[in-house]
């Protein structure tokens, strides 16, 4: 890789790079000459299709994979080199295939040290024996068991068979046999449709309907009724535990956790308010229009006059989200925190159990390195406590994640620290 800087300002780096073309044809051509000991196709036996056919049919997709690897490997080389702190992901401007300009915007700089004396925000939740019958009183309604009833009525649990059932019918239902909650809040069409025709009928009954156009005719095979556990040692039962104070110490460290867990992450928001108003953050407006374009395909130059209130709004959301990452990113530094695969992997199992996909493991990494960040800071910045009742606590939290919404406030370190898990409900 050969590369030249073409421009130099306060928030911007500009080079001109231009790639090694032999070098990548060769990778690509070895690439290709790997797949032939296990590349297959019709009229060859395995390892002898010529490289020109497997060329043919896969050589764009390496090419692209080849290419994709390079320029970010160039990236990473320049970045290293010339000591650059990006704040957005570097803007690729295309000569050609091996010749482009890489445009790199800086990341400002954040004094943490000179805000110490910063005074932050914090909350004491302290839990009540009355906060904890309150849970076992919420958890009560929620396990039940199922017992069988005659009729259906407007809180059963209903079994029924789509006796008609047809792959145009695959577009309402993924299969035949469905099992319907009539106490489920949902503001579905469908769902209300079939719900009023189902209650009031007697098992083994047979219904028809159309739906969308679509015929259903159904049988109920069973309906059910939900028997709530009516005082605690039916509660204890159905948990399958063995005394109300085992039960009361388990619901007392579930709050513990998610309120550790709420108040932590309160406190990085107080951290981030905070520093954004002790602390002029320039991000130029350039930096704004490249992730307005690049995050909701919106270019500048093309505002009509009705959307520009919109962009505006947008605008400024962006500019306050890049300004908190900029603080968060500059206390993930001064710390030095990490998380390592192990603590990941521990963490994981506990609360999302065996089954864990990409996503999960981010906002589980993401959950640890803000948790270590929060502990870090209030042994480091002067805290100012408010002590709150848990009930009022949660109506915080509430408020919190309506004002989130409204704004549709999305940081890349953001994740939910809501650890309810989904209740199995017992059958009879």
């Amino acid at each position: 890789m050969n590369y030249k800087s073409i421009e130099k300002k306060d928030h911007l780096s500009q080079y001109e790079v231009s790639l090694d073309k032999v070098t990548i044809e060769n990778i690509i051509s070895d690439k290709i000459l790997q797949k032939q000991e296990t590349f297959e196709v019709s009229g060859f036996r395995k390892g002898k299709v010529p490289t020109s056919i497997i060329k043919s049919k896969i050589g764009p997709q390496i090419e692209n994979e080849v290419m994709n690897e390079e320029i970010s490997k160039n990236i990473s080389e320049i970045t290293d080199k010339e000591k650059i702190v990006s704040l957005i992901q570097p803007q690729l401007d295309f000569k050609d295939n091996f010749n482009f300009n890489v445009s790199f915007y800086h990341k400002p700089k954040i004094d943490i040290e000179g805000l110490k004396t910063t005074e932050i925000k914090a909350y004491k939740v302290d839990i009540k024996k009355s906060d904890i019958d309150d849970f076992r009183d919420k958890i009560r309604k929620e396990y039940y068991t199922l017992d069988e009833e005659k009729k259906v009525t407007k809180e059963s649990v209903v079994d029924f068979e789509i006796t008609n059932y047809s792959d145009e019918l695959k577009s309402i239902f993924s299969q035949k046999q469905v099992r319907m909650d009539l106490t489920t809040d949902t503001k579905e069409v469908i769902f209300d449709q079939i719900k009023n025709i189902l209650i009031g009928c007697e098992i083994k009954k047979k219904l028809e309907t159309n739906i969308n156009n679509l015929k259903i005719e159904i049988e109920i095979v069973n309906s059910y009724k939900k028997i709530y556990p009516g005082t605690d040692e039916d509660l204890l039962k159905v948990l399958k535990i063995n005394d109300i104070e085992e039960l009361n110490t388990q619901i007392n460290k579930k709050l513990s956790d998610d309120t550790e867990f709420m108040k932590k992450d309160f406190y990085i928001e107080e951290i981030l308010k905070a520093f954004l108003d002790k602390e002029n953050i320039h991000i130029h407006e350039e930096v704004i229009n490249i992730e307005l374009k690049r995050n909701y395909s919106i270019d500048t130059k093309d505002i009509k006059e009705e959307d520009k209130e919109r962009t505006d709004s947008l605008k400024k959301m962006l500019l306050d989200n890049i300004k908190k990452d900029v603080i968060y990113s500059e206390l993930v530094s001064f710390f030095k925190v990490s998380v390592d695969q192990k603590e990941l992997q521990e963490y994981l199992k506990t609360y999302y159990g065996e089954k864990i996909d990409q996503k999960t493991a981010e906002m589980g990494y993401a959950t640890l390195l803000r948790n270590k960040i929060a502990d870090e800071s209030m042994k480091t910045f002067k805290i100012k406590e408010t002590k709150l009742s848990l009930s009022d606590f949660m109506k915080l939290r509430t408020l919190e994640q309506g004002h989130n919404h409204e704004h549709d406030h999305d940081h890349d370190h953001d994740h939910d620290h809501d650890h309810d898990h989904d209740h199995g409900h017992d059958k009879k």
